[in-house]
């Protein structure tokens, strides 16, 4: 059991520890702010690991979220955030953006801890626990039981760009095309507004007609909203007006020093160039935030000219940031052999819908 100061240490009641294994402690965290401090101080920490983001998961999907600590000494070492319900009538279990862990000797002990707790414990919840962490090599969790997907859940590959130099400076890195873009949409008169919950309804709008135009389909609007309330002041919805009307709209969350650009959608003139200005005052608000780094949510991990989101690749990386590429999705199984077969049998199922839906018998990874 959790000593009264390992609980005053973490802000997690003593009666929620689990277990010790090798030094180390699991216990399941009770409060959110002592979760989030958690988080934002390993070297891996991402929005989809916050407290926030977990009960925004809850309200808006049935997920039923989990938050694992791995304590030595009564200091966080590894952690990590499940979302648990039933996907196509099977039981699910993803860690977005988890597990992270500190990199030393004592957070690849707290991994290998969780590791042996999720397979424990959390094998009743499903045959395997999905997750995409934010790691170029799959060695440190290839070791704990680890194993490539079949498919991707979240990019694979990002562009970030440094917030940290001053407005100007941060405005001459872009490149000339984005630049002369910006002044283009200010001397035409554009202007960019912010608002919170109560703008979610006209970006919604927006984001929809774009889903239509380009023939893919879009979450409704409760999704939005929900998003908006749990994230609260975080997160932020910026559009665009020229002639009063909406020409561009993006959702933005800050959480510690990153801000993610979520969302993002266009209508009407697009002549004047409202997205790339749109983009500018989104990061001009982040920095104010105390963001030092703006995620730009996703690139293809191999653009190339012909493939489908190539035009999101062009317009992101006019933006001067660096790209950031990850292993991709990873699986572990928790049961000896359902676990290891069931991603198979996934794989199976989407490619059969896929065939079902008239699209052949495969699936399509935009992510890749």
């Amino acid at each position: 059991m959790a000593t009264e100061m390992e609980a005053a240490t973490t802000g997690i009641p003593a009666p929620h520890a689990r277990e010790r294994q090798s030094g180390i402690q699991i216990i399941e965290a009770s409060d959110p702010a002592a979760w989030d401090a958690a988080v934002l101080a390993a070297p891996r920490a991402d929005l989809l690991q916050s407290w926030a983001w977990g009960e925004f998961k809850r309200r808006s999907g049935g997920w039923k979220p989990m938050r694992l600590l791995a304590l030595r000494d009564g200091g966080p070492v590894a952690g990590v955030q499940t979302l648990a319900r039933r996907v196509m009538g099977l039981p699910s279990l993803y860690a977005p953006r988890g597990p992270w862990w500190r990199d030393d000797a004592n957070g690849q002990a707290g991994l290998a801890a969780l590791t042996h707790w999720l397979r424990q414990k959390a094998a009743f919840r499903a045959p395997f626990l999905r997750a995409d962490p934010l790691i170029a090599d799959i060695a440190p969790l290839a070791a704990v039981g680890f194993r490539l997907a079949l498919r991707q859940v979240q990019p694979r590959a990002t562009i970030v760009v440094d917030l940290t130099p001053p407005d100007d400076k941060l405005l001459a890195a872009f490149n000339s095309q984005v630049r002369y873009n910006i002044r283009h949409a200010l001397k035409k008169g554009v202007v960019v507004e912010e608002g919170g919950v109560e703008a979610v309804r006209p970006f919604w709008e927006l984001l929809k007609a774009t889903a239509e135009r380009k023939g893919f389909p879009e979450r409704d609007l409760s999704y939005f909203v929900q998003l908006s309330e749990s994230l609260g002041e975080r997160a932020r919805v910026f559009l665009a007006r020229y002639n009063g009307e909406i020409v561009y709209g993006a959702l933005i969350v800050v959480f510690g020093q990153t801000a993610y650009y979520l969302y993002g959608a266009s209508g009407g003139d697009r002549s004047v160039k409202p997205s790339e200005l749109g983009q500018y005052q989104a990061m001009l608000w982040a920095k104010r935030q105390g963001a030092t780094r703006y995620d730009m949510w996703g690139i293809p991990a191999h653009p190339a000219k012909e493939h489908p989101l190539y035009g999101v690749y062009m317009f992101k990386s006019g933006f001067g940031g660096a790209e950031e590429h990850f292993v991709g999705a990873l699986d572990l199984p928790l049961t000896p052999v359902v676990g290891a077969q069931f991603p198979a049998l996934e794989a199976f199922a989407l490619k059969s819908l896929s065939f079902v839906r008239g699209h052949g018998f495969r699936y399509v990874d935009y992510l890749d």
